[in-house]
C-alpha cells in the first residue's frame, strides 16, 4: 500500500515537471501577456520522498510544494503521464 501511494506521489510531482518542460518547449518565449523580461518560473522543492521503514497498513501521506517563483502567472494547461 506505502509503495502505491509514495509511486502516485512522485508520479503525480513528474507530471508537473514534464507539463511544464513541454509549455516550454513549445512556447519558449511566451511570458503570458508579461512585459519582456518577465516570466514565470516552476519550482519544486523535492522530486522525491524517502518515508523510511513503515509497518504494513500505516496510512500515509506526503505533499509536495510546487510554486512559482516568476513574476508572471505560471498556467499549467495540461498534465499527462509521461
Amino acid at each position: 500500500m506505502k509503495l502505491i501511494r509514495t509511486a502516485y506521489a512522485v508520479a503525480l510531482a513528474l507530471l508537473l515537471v514534464v507539463a511544464a518542460i513541454a509549455q516550454e518547449k513549445h512556447q519558449p518565449n511566451q511570458t503570458n501577456g508579461a512585459p519582456s523580461g518577465v516570466a514565470p518560473l516552476l519550482v519544486i522543492e523535492s522530486f522525491t520522498h524517502d518515508f523510511g521503514e513503515v509497518k504494513a497498513g500505516t496510512p500515509l501521506r506526503y505533499a509536495f510544494i510546487v510554486k512559482n517563483q516568476g513574476k508572471a502567472d505560471l498556467l499549467i494547461n495540461n498534465v499527462a503521464p509521461g
